[in-house]
């Protein structure tokens, strides 16, 4: 159930916050925040990451149409085993963070990118708490992937 509870804060945190830039900040507006670490920033993201596919909208859906499609089988088929708490975790953050992005997508036709960190190398970057959730759930089930260990052949079980 918990996991369920995670996904949903996932979307649900996310439209607040994506429906608050799109009503009260206008395109492009900066602020910063924590003594400058942080910039705040609607922007509009009509590809993937850092852009990519923005040319080949209905591409882009369809892609991420079927890979949610795919991250939400393999979270329903998952769910219901024993163990696999890092995994399950990192799928839940991964699958809210995916439906967040792609509603957006599907909705809007692009997603709204939010903040950026204030640092030589990231401040081009802009992006949103769903694409961290994406990314911090990858990290999350790559790190189950290094705990599991190799039983009777090509079963694997979870060291958890």
């Amino acid at each position: 159930m918990i996991y369920i509870l995670i996904v949903l804060g996932i979307v649900l945190g996310e439209y607040k916050i994506k429906d608050y830039f799109e009503k009260h900040r206008k395109l492009g507006e900066r602020q910063e925040i924590l003594k400058g670490r942080i910039i705040l920033r609607k922007h509009y993201n009509e590809g993937a990451f850092l852009n990519f596919l923005d040319k080949k909208k209905e591409l882009l859906k369809t892609i991420s149409v079927v890979l949610l499609g795919l991250v939400s089988l393999l979270f329903i088929l998952v769910l219901p085993r024993k163990g696999k708490k890092l995994f399950k975790l990192g799928l839940s953050f991964t699958l809210g963070g995916a439906i967040s992005n792609v509603a957006d997508r599907l909705q809007r036709g692009y997603v709204v990118d939010y903040f950026t960190i204030n640092h030589k190398k990231l401040r081009s970057i802009i992006f949103n708490l769903a694409d961290i959730a994406i990314f911090l759930g990858a990290a999350l089930m790559f790190l189950s992937s290094l705990f599991s260990t190799k039983v009777k052949g090509s079963t694997y079980k979870s060291a958890e």
